[in-house]
Parts: C-alpha cells; structure tokens; sequence
C-alpha cells in the first residue's frame, strides 16, 4: 500500500497539515496492507467524489485506489441532499472495477453489504436500508453514493465515527435519527479502519462478482436489509408507493407488496411506517 498526500488543488481539497490531527502522520507507520492500491490523503475538500473524478481523469486513481479527506464543505448524498462532514469522521472515495452488466444496477447495494459484513467482523451489527444508507440500532450511521462517468465508476463512502448531527439539526422528513459507530473505531485509526474495510471488501466484491449471480446475491443478504417484511414508503418528491418491503430485486429495485400488486421500484428514497406489516 502507498499512502499519497494530495497536494492543494484549487476549488476542490486543501493539502494535509503535518499538524493535522485527524490522520496523525505518525501513526501513519503502522498501518499495513498486503495490497497494492493507493490511498491518496488530503485536508478539507468539496468532496471526496469531486478528488477522486479529478485524479482519476489525470490518470492518478487506479481501480481499487481510494481517497480519504479530514472533512468535506460540499459533500453530497443520495436525491444531491447535504452530507454533513464533521471532522473525525470517516470520508472516502473508491473506484470500482466496472462490473459485469447484469450487475450494473446492484452496486450500492453491494457495497452497502460489503460494509455491513466488514464492520460486522468489527462488533458492529448494521443493517442497510435500500438503497444506501447504513443502520446501527435504527440510527443512520453511514451512507454510499455511487458515481460513474465514462469507465469511472466511484463508491463514496461516509461513516459517522466520532459525531454526527442531532436530532433537531435533520430534516424533518428524514427517514431516521443519526446514529455514530461510537466504541467501534476506539484503538483504530481512521486510516486503519479504511485500510481494513478496502482488504475485506475487494476480496468479498471479486469473489461475489465471479461466484454468484445478482439474483442469488438478493437473497443471500436479506439478513441485513433494515425494514424487511415491514410496511414502508419509497418515493421522492413527487409522488410514493407504499408497501411491504419484500427484499432487492435482481437489478437492485425494492420489491414491494402494495395493496394493487408487486411492484420494484429503482429509485426514490425509503422510509418505514409505525403500522405493522400487511397490505392496505
């Protein structure tokens, strides 16, 4: 592994300080990873995503190479909403192999999987709700964003650490409460855990690509889907359906069980209802 500082780049990331504490340079010596990719590190950005398309474009970002930033003014979630990007928190941007096309549809909710399972190994028990955001104790503690341009294809991955925002400062239509890993990254730095999660999820996201297909994949992770069997509302601004949410289709759709029939639906985003399960 090669660590890489960033230096500034006008409009979208600030250099690293030697001073900096949230990646501590010497600390940076005892991480360690069996591979070959590069994590380019920089201090505050646009956007990991927006670092990442520019490094990639200049032919600097290789397949499985990352970057990690201390924070983001302009980072960006699922419907372009905010993501709020304190420092101390995990922000990062990595490119993907393009996948085989009848994966095509079904990489967020792979990599939602992959982190899941990674910081599984970790203590930490998540959940995904479809199509991007993780879940600890029904609190959003992460989120995905998948970017692809040309054969760039780049996963953005936020994961609250050390803070996130209350429960006054949200949306009032948000889906869920925020949430933080807390205890989890305690004795790992945020180098470290990054380090950790790319090891497991290049491995995991090889093998799964070659040994199963998209339709055996959606089922095999039901486990971690959040709100399955229950009654929820997928939609955007401009109209919803509502249902029982009955798993990941095999083009990464959510099947629901509405009162008029099955329907999958690709886009829009998800939010449970008190009632319990059933039709309408």
């Amino acid at each position: 592994m090669a660590i890489v500082w960033i230096p500034a780049i006008p409009g979208l990331a600030e250099p690293l300080s030697a001073t900096d504490d949230v990646f501590p340079f010497d600390s940076w010596a005892s991480v360690r990873s069996p591979l070959a990719e590069r994590v380019h590190v920089c201090g505050p950005c646009s956007s990991v995503l927006d670092v990442a398309m520019h490094l990639a474009r200049e032919g600097r970002l290789d397949v499985w190479d990352s970057v990690l930033a201390t924070r983001q003014w302009a980072g960006r979630g699922q419907m372009r909403r905010t993501w709020i990007s304190e420092p101390g928190n995990l922000f990062a941007a990595w490119r993907l192999p393009l996948p085989p096309e009848p994966w095509q549809n079904m990489v967020s909710v792979l990599i939602g999987w992959l982190l899941c399972a990674g910081l599984g190994e970790l203590g930490a028990r998540l959940h995904l709700k479809w199509p991007n955001d993780l879940l600890l104790a029904g609190r959003k503690v992460g989120g995905i964003l998948i970017e692809e341009r040309g054969e760039v294809l780049l996963a953005g991955i936020g994961l609250n650490l050390a803070s996130c925002p209350e429960d006054a400062a949200l949306r009032t239509d948000r889906a869920c409460l925020a949430g933080t890993l807390g205890r989890l990254s305690r004795g790992m730095s945020i180098l470290g855990l990054w380090l950790r999660l790319v090891n497991f999820g290049r491995l995991r996201y090889t093998t799964t690509l070659s040994a199963s297909t998209p339709l055996e994949f959606s089922q095999s992770i039901e486990p971690v889907l959040a709100y399955l069997g229950s009654m929820v509302r997928v939609g955007d601004n401009r109209s919803s359906v509502r249902g029982v949410h009955a798993g990941v289709s095999a083009d990464g759709g959510i099947v629901l069980h509405t009162a008029g029939g099955t329907r999958t639906l690709h886009c829009g985003s998800l939010t449970p209802e008190d009632q319990p399960p059933g039709y309408t």
